[in-house]
């Protein structure tokens, strides 16, 4: 029996103006079904997202950067998707 899980991750991006193609990573996500893992931690560079579009709502993406850490925390954090299981979510 091993010891080892696979882990898979995806990047958390800003896209302040899809049209040019620009990005700025603004953090990653963490998750392995094997271990019923899932976590997020995120780090918005106003700087370097402001430089790509000086009127970017940065109020906006820390929120919506808050709201993907919550429900990866679960509990009261996870808001509406608290309630939500694995099966209910891909059911609907």
């Amino acid at each position: 029996m091993s010891d080892r899980h696979v882990f898979e991750y995806a990047l958390l991006r800003v896209v302040p103006r899809v049209e040019r193609g620009e990005c700025v990573n603004a953090g990653v996500l963490v998750y392995c079904r094997a271990r019923s893992f899932v976590a997020a931690r995120t780090h918005l560079d106003e700087a370097r997202l402001l430089a790509l579009d000086p009127h970017a709502d940065i109020a906006g993406v820390r929120a919506a950067l808050r709201a993907v850490e919550g429900v990866c925390t679960g509990g009261e954090a996870a808001g509406q998707a608290a309630g939500t299981t694995p099966a209910a979510a891909s059911a609907g």
